[in-house]
């Protein structure tokens, strides 16, 4: 009787194991095909969207400065004449490309307005076009003077679709890393039951339990690659824009370049989310075995690029002077965690009185250490404990920024066989600490000082 409860014991636990295996499997898959739908939105449609409105944005205005330009003389200007019927061609085709795409959710309802107002515009150059090119120009001027709000109209309709697919952007972006989130919480507490349930259990559970801790590990990893792909698929796109947009501001009036200033800080805030989830994503990568860098000269770099960044914002930021100091990584990896502690403690000081960040570097036997201490607000003692974690923020709610910067240097840290940490006050500062293994000893047997 003992043995046959034992072996239903036995069965029961082997059981639910390999159920919580397979409903973990299943959960995986689901998640992943989730991901998988969110980033083909962000690739086929928010990311060619944003491409088609910011450049058919440049290409509008650019369009209404060449008529101007080509009105301007009593007999008009051939040469502006060619290019603007360039520009009209160029315009229509994109947004005929940007018109073909499947709307994202409520993109549909501003797809009336655009076409009505895009549809006056390019009527209105055709006009003034037809009217130059007949030798008319003083019929092509008053068209313009009169019906020149058409491309206002256009223009504004153009900015406020764009502005709808970055807010759309950047949504997905965040819905992504939600589920990826959530779904390695999830499936972390169904490892953990798994593996309490295998304890109990003979081979078939353990062997279940290891297939299960196999496969997960493969998920998350893919979860990452992921999240990477986003990023760059998104960044991508979004960088000829703006170029673009760079490119045709100095050649619009002051009316088109508040329009270019709008959609410049609109493609800003979807760059910083996007660059912000690729860093994290490629943070993981193995560190090279014969990897060094010259810690003096990465910190004076850093600290000479963010200067101006300090200036701005009325902080005194201080490079200490230390010993050419050599640690085990690339150049990459000790200037992304140098520069991510230096902004962070510029853009955090808030409203202290006294403006100072110092940047530090020492050695201690085989390991050197870098500081950078701010005089900032400081960080309450419950949020410390979670400061280093993914999508951790503080009450900085008005600042940009989604929590990864320094989830991104603890895990470049670690990857190489350092520790990072914090020692903060409310009310009196903060001091972030890196220590990283020294680089290996050189062949005539010196170690770097």
């Amino acid at each position: 009787m003992a043995f046959q409860r034992h072996q239903s014991a036995l069965v029961f636990t082997s059981l639910v194991t390999v159920a919580l295996f397979v409903g973990a499997t299943a959960y995986t898959q689901h998640r992943l095909f989730r991901l998988d739908a969110l980033s083909s939105t962000i690739e086929m449609n928010a990311a060619p969207s944003i491409e088609y409105l910011g450049r058919g944005g440049v290409r509008l205005r650019r369009l209404r400065q060449l008529l101007l330009d080509s009105v301007a003389l009593p007999h008009g200007r051939p040469a502006s004449l060619t290019s603007a019927r360039a520009e009209l061609l160029a315009l229509e085709q994109d947004t005929s490309r940007y018109l073909q795409l499947t709307p994202l959710a409520g993109e549909r309802e501003l797809w009336d307005d655009l076409r009505v107002d895009l549809r006056r515009a390019t009527s209105l150059a055709r006009s003034v076009l037809d009217a130059e090119e007949t030798g008319d120009v003083s019929a092509a001027r008053d068209l313009l003077r009169e019906q020149g709000d058409a491309f206002d109209r256009a223009d504004e309709a153009m900015l406020a679709t764009l502005e709808f697919d970055v807010r759309e952007s950047e949504r997905l972006a965040r819905e992504v890393r939600r589920v990826r989130r959530a779904t390695t919480r999830e499936i972390a507490l169904l490892d953990a039951f798994a593996t309490t349930v295998a304890a109990f259990t003979a081979f078939v559970a353990l062997r279940a339990s290891r297939d299960h801790d196999r496969l997960l590990s493969e998920r998350v990893a893919e979860l990452d690659r992921f999240a990477g792909r986003v990023a760059h698929d998104i960044l991508s796109p979004l960088g000829v824009v703006a170029l673009g947009l760079a490119l045709i501001e100095p050649s619009v009036d002051s009316h088109g370049r508040a329009y270019i200033a709008r959609s410049q800080k609109a493609l800003q805030r979807v760059h910083d989310l996007v660059d912000a989830l690729l860093a994290f994503a490629r943070s993981g990568a193995q560190p090279g075995i014969d990897a060094r860098c010259a810690v003096d000269v990465v910190l004076a770099n850093v600290v000479a690029d963010a200067s101006e960044a300090a200036r701005a914002n009325g902080i005194d930021l201080v490079l200490q002077p230390c010993d050419h100091l050599e640690v085990a990584c690339r150049d990459g990896v000790m200037t992304s965690i140098a520069q991510n502690l230096v902004r962070n403690a510029i853009k955090y000081m808030d409203d202290a009185p006294v403006r100072r960040v110092v940047v530090r570097a020492s050695a201690t036997g085989e390991t050197v250490r870098l500081e950078v201490e701010d005089t900032g607000p400081g960080i309450a003692a419950d949020l410390q404990r979670n400061l280093f974690e993914p999508f951790v923020r503080g009450e900085h709610e008005n600042i940009s920024g989604i929590g990864l910067g320094l989830a991104t240097v603890k895990r470049l840290v670690e990857g190489h066989g350092g520790t990072v940490g914090v020692q903060s006050r409310v009310g009196a500062g903060s001091l972030f600490w890196v220590d990283l293994p020294r680089a290996a000893r050189e062949s005539d047997g010196r170690v770097p000082v």
